[in-house]
């Protein structure tokens, strides 16, 4: 019993110390910076030293509801340069916490024009002005990307000229608020001045969306392609012969008919069901993959996205005998393929 007091009282006689010291106003106030030091520090996921092309998954999700996870958005990193692909509601909240470093986006990209898609443009537009963007932000976008671009800047006129008279000309310029939107011309590389870049629109099927696009994105030798939302018409697995990484939206027929039948509302069953006729599934984007013979197939915009282990193994469950080589994303999610080898590294962002 006295050898145990005596291993007892240190401790007490520590923790005592700790608890005093807390409470004291100078150490809060050195704890207090040191956080917020650690809080507004570069947590640095990008920029590597190494030539790669770089994927993070900014938003993960569909439009059904899914704790913690943003909505569709997909950044790409050649060398140093960035290209956002899609700005679903919370993707820019994302960003944020991952340290983006808004100076080197070179454009967004909008593969077409539900809300889930591009919802947090505005929030863009804010981020990268106040972080010395020198030039309205280039949005690349389907047919009609300009009425979304005009109706944001109409409804944030208010908000740009307020920010603007509060923090002054030389931070916030009026000259480069706004976005420089320009419309997408299918099989038309979209122009950039990234060395050995090339990114290329392709139509794909949404209907009733009338414009929709995936994209296939080459860079020194690595290749990756973008399904955006579409049903399986063959487009995707066109572009994405013998890529590298195939980023692919999927729905799960089987989860999203168990939720029909669970549907609080006639509302809700009716839209579970329409969903259905303008996805690729799960199944169809492993054949995808195969008959492609690409390397590794991420699943991002999942329909629903799986809340747990079982619902996962369900959701994946169509793969089984079809292909192997696939992730589910989750927001942070991050692919790495370094220029000159045939290394994909996954990993995740804290």
């Amino acid at each position: 019993m006295k050898k145990i007091l005596k291993l007892l009282i240190p401790i007490i006689v520590i923790y005592l110390i700790g608890l005093l010291a807390l409470n004291s106003h100078s150490i809060q106030d050195r704890i207090l910076d040191i956080g917020l030091k650690n809080i507004l520090s570069n947590a640095k996921p990008f920029l590597d030293k190494e030539d790669t092309l770089k994927v993070i998954v900014c938003g993960s999700r569909s439009p059904l509801p899914s704790p913690g996870r943003a909505e569709a958005c997909i950044l790409v990193e050649a060398g140093d340069d960035i290209y956002i692909f899609d700005m679903g509601n919370g993707s820019v909240n994302n960003l944020t916490q991952y340290q983006l470093p808004w100076p080197n986006v070179q454009a967004v990209l909008i593969t077409h024009m539900h809300s889930d898609h591009m919802a947090d443009l505005p929030d863009a537009h804010l981020q990268s002005w106040i972080q010395g963007r020198t030039e309205p932000l280039k949005v690349y976008g389907p047919e009609g990307i300009n009425l979304v671009t005009k109706g944001f800047e109409l409804a944030y006129s208010a908000d740009y000229q307020y920010r603007s008279n509060h923090h002054g000309q030389e931070m916030l310029p009026m000259s480069i608020a706004g976005f420089n939107e320009i419309t997408i011309t299918n099989n038309e590389l979209i122009p950039n001045e990234t060395p050995g870049l090339e990114i290329l629109p392709f139509v794909v099927d949404h209907y009733p969306v009338n414009s929709a696009y995936g994209f296939k994105i080459t860079y020194k030798g690595r290749t990756l392609v973008i399904s955006g939302d579409t049903i399986n018409d063959g487009s995707v697995q066109k572009y994405s012969k013998d890529a590298d990484l195939l980023i692919h939206s999927a729905i799960s027929i089987d989860i999203v008919e168990r939720m029909r039948r669970v549907a609080p509302i006639p509302q809700m069953d009716k839209i579970l069901f329409d969903i259905q006729d303008y996805h690729t599934t799960i199944k169809e984007a492993g054949e995808i993959a195969r008959d492609a013979n690409v390397k590794h197939l991420l699943i991002y915009h999942s329909i629903p996205t799986p809340r747990n282990k079982i619902m996962e193994d369900v959701f994946f469950r169509p793969l089984d005998g079809v292909f192997t080589e696939y992730t589910l994303s989750d927001d942070g999610t991050r692919v790495i393929m370094p220029v000159g080898t045939d290394e994909i590294i996954i990993d995740q962002i804290d």
